[in-house]
């Protein structure tokens, strides 16, 4: 208890102690500029600007370029790739639809070929089973098992 309030004293003598008197608003300044000498400053006019006459001889300007214009050459490196040779996400989309596409359309072609075989297959059991197996002309038995 008695540490800080000890610190508290010291630091508050140290303030007043080390307080200067405020002399801005005090008369007596040593400042080299008074507030007199700016007040009759103010109250004179002000000096008017002063441009030398004008002469009759009027400039002339002469400019010439002797170097060439500067000219980018091109480089012969490939151009930045910012993919690295990679596909865009549009393009990995649009491949997965044609995937997905193709492969109804080949399920589709598979299914009626598989009906159509089915067809087939029925027709000719029933046309064997109407018929006898003795024809000696018939070329292809499709009856024969």
């Amino acid at each position: 208890m008695r540490a800080p309030l000890l610190a508290l004293s010291c630091s508050l003598g140290t303030i007043l102690a080390l307080q200067s008197p405020v002399q801005a608003q005090a008369a007596d300044s040593q400042l080299p500029v008074s507030i007199e000498r700016i007040r009759a400053g103010l109250k004179q006019p002000p000096p008017l600007l002063q441009l030398p006459a004008p002469s009759g001889d009027k400039p002339t300007f002469r400019i010439e370029v002797r170097e060439r214009a500067f000219v980018l050459q091109p480089l012969d490196e490939k151009p930045f790739d910012p993919t690295f040779g990679l596909p865009s996400a549009g393009e990995l989309v649009m491949n997965g639809i044609e995937n997905i596409r193709s492969a109804a359309v080949h399920y589709k072609r598979r299914r009626a070929e598989r009906r159509a075989r089915k067809e087939v297959d029925a027709a000719i059991a029933a046309f064997c089973a109407g018929r006898e197996h003795s024809t000696p002309d018939a070329g292809s038995k499709p009856c024969d098992d």
